[in-house]
């Protein structure tokens, strides 16, 4: 194998676990995640530490960088007991050591937790925290399916204020059934007066398995028609740039200095460590997915003797499947992709490499060429996909 065509590999300093546990299943969601079986959360809370000490095992040189990220996504991570959170991060220390200044995430519902158990969370040094508003509808909660109101998501904002948290986030959806323009509106200026510094917007996906498809699939008529979803999006982007948040990722608005930074790993292409049933990892140009099914994990992860136990997919990612990965994914990010950064991670020319792309999708107008970056035109950001498939 050429030297030009070995896969690049850096080194990881991000991690993901997943906690698949939830009170109910919305009626959209197709997330591995499962209503109930609490009474595993124990023994779920034992696998993911035994998993975390095999994966440290996974290194030539039995030297790790310390984490800059940690995320806890779900699931509901809200469902966690603090103290179990914090034999996580213990662990995650342990193994792989953790920056002082690591950012760390946990996901929350509005009415899993309230003040007491959110000051706990921030004492384990969680740092930050993202709650699933969804919306402020009282109609469309019903309609999703979500166990709380809008009064108790807006408490639960503030109570993670009053908790301790400097860096909030709340997770809104557009293109709902029955969702209206002004719908939109109201939440959004609402959340926007609350302590939020970050905001991340996702319209419906209608996913085989869920509710939602059963019941609006062969009904397209009965959700927003593709230009008021179009509205809806931009109505959010205005919004939330009118408050000072700037637009840095299709479906995500931060306050300066306030992006999320576990995220941007995934855009950027970077590695990164996934643990629990159902999470992927990427390490060393490998990506991996772990079983989903969460008795079928913990039996393996039970008789785990060596890394990646629980994985039921292995994909090694090719040189050139690299730098499509780069480009597809940091062209979410809407300062683009700097050719400078591709040249630095391949030591290659990012306008040779993909001259006929660039050239294809800059006739029809869907990029640009900006201070020796690639970023998508306000054209591209609405025919996005049709980018993306260019690096397929």
């Amino acid at each position: 194998m050429s030297k030009i065509s070995k896969p690049v590999c850096s080194p990881v300093r991000a991690a993901y676990i997943h906690i698949p546990f939830c009170q109910r299943k919305c009626a959209y969601c197709d997330f591995a995640s499962c209503a109930g079986k609490l009474d595993l959360l124990p023994a779920y809370v034992e696998a993911l530490l035994r998993e975390i000490r095999l994966t440290a095992l996974f290194s030539e040189t039995g030297k790790h960088q310390p984490l800059d990220s940690v995320f806890f996504g779900g699931g509901t991570p809200s469902l966690m007991h603090p103290a179990d959170l914090s034999k996580i991060l213990t662990a995650l220390a342990d193994s792989f050591g953790l920056s002082p200044k690591a950012e760390i995430t946990f996901e929350a519902n509005p009415g899993t937790l309230n003040g007491v158990r959110m000051r706990e969370f921030r004492q384990t040094g969680c740092n930050r925290i993202s709650l699933g508003v969804q919306t402020l509808n009282p109609g469309l909660l019903a309609v999703l399916g979500r166990l709380h109101d809008a009064e108790t998501a807006i408490d639960s904002l503030r109570q993670a204020e009053a908790a301790g948290f400097t860096r909030i986030s709340a997770d809104l959806m557009f293109g709902l059934p029955g969702q209206t323009l002004a719908d939109v509106e109201s939440t959004v200026k609402q959340i926007l007066d609350l302590p939020v510094n970050h905001l991340s917007y996702y319209s419906l996906s209608l996913e085989p398995g869920t509710v939602f498809y059963a019941k609006y699939h062969e009904r397209p008529e009965l959700l927003p028609d593709e230009e008021t979803e179009r509205a809806q999006y931009d109505l959010l982007i205005a919004a939330s740039s009118a408050a000072g948040m700037e637009h840095y990722e299709i479906s995500n608005s931060a306050c300066p200095g306030e992006r999320c930074r576990h995220n941007t790993v995934y855009w950027r292409a970077e590695p990164y460590y996934g643990f629990g049933a159902a999470a992927h990892s990427y390490v060393k140009a490998v990506r991996r997915g772990n079983e989903s099914n969460l008795n079928t994990y913990l039996g393996k992860i039970a008789v785990a003797e060596a890394p990646f136990a629980a994985a039921v997919s292995v994909e090694e990612i090719s040189r050139p499947e690299q730098e499509q990965e780069f480009m597809l994914l940091g062209l979410r990010l809407l300062e683009g992709v700097s050719a400078g950064d591709y040249h630095a991670r391949f030591g290659s020319d990012l306008w040779q490499r993909f001259a006929p792309e660039i050239e294809r999708l800059t006739r029809r107008g869907l990029v640009e060429k900006y201070d020796n970056s690639l970023r998508l035109t306000k054209t591209g950001l609405d025919l996005a996909n049709q980018v993306f498939v260019e690096f397929v």
